[in-house]
């Protein structure tokens, strides 16, 4: 199957790289441990009862995205997967075509549109098998765990409309408010593992499953 595939690891959790075989690319991600003069520290809206350390690292991971988006702007890649490093693969991959034009998420979960009012619960979207728009008038897709980029273009538009904010946030949250088409796959192919997360100190208690629901 005619796939990019790449997965964002830091270097400190080498453990996490065996999930994934030699088909797979290894992007280095960017470590809070390392931004503490960084211009995104200011740029990026972060609550104000957050840690120094949550927001670093909630900082690292927007620019883990980004940086892996510059790359395959700069390798002129297509047809790309990009996953975070604490993914399991729940379905098979389908064939490009399948995937669509757009932004298409491969995994993830339903939020109310206000999200203080947390994920969607028994009021689910009705679902096709495959290829789905995202309502973002009805609901919120939440997470950056699993996504598909069918053509560089797309990744370069992206990251024009990043950089022509002043102000960002956490990258699922912006997401949002992308003024192009964006889709997801149903049911999702990837979902969160039950591993330490590297922004809080607590493991997550529920994890999106492959109905884009949090359980």
């Amino acid at each position: 199957m005619d796939y990019k595939k790449i997965y964002i690891n830091l270097d400190r959790c080498p453990e996490r790289r065996k999930n994934f075989d030699e088909s797979w690319e290894r992007f280095e991600a960017t470590d809070g441990k390392d931004l503490d003069d960084h211009p995104i520290l200011d740029r990026m809206c972060s609550y104000w009862n957050i840690s120094k350390k949550e927001h670093l690292c909630k900082c690292a991971c927007f620019l883990s995205h980004y940086r892996v988006l510059e790359s395959i702007v700069g390798r002129r890649l297509n047809r790309v997967i990009v996953c975070e490093d604490d993914v399991i693969p729940m379905n098979e991959l389908p064939p490009p075509q399948e995937l669509g034009p757009y932004f298409c998420y491969l995994g993830g979960y339903f939020s109310r549109l206000k999200m203080t009012e947390g994920p969607l619960k028994n009021d689910f979207p009705t679902s096709k098998q495959g290829l789905n728009e995202l309502d973002r008038s009805s609901y919120r897709m939440m997470m950056m765990v699993a996504y598909y980029l069918p053509s560089w273009r797309i990744a370069e538009q992206l990251l024009a409309w990043i950089d022509f904010k002043v102000r960002v946030r956490a990258l699922d949250v912006l997401m949002h408010s992308y003024p192009y088409p964006i889709n997801y796959f149903y049911p999702a192919i990837f979902v969160e593992g039950d591993f330490q997360t590297t922004i809080h100190s607590k493991s997550r208690r529920k994890h999106p499953d492959v109905n884009y629901a949090l359980v």
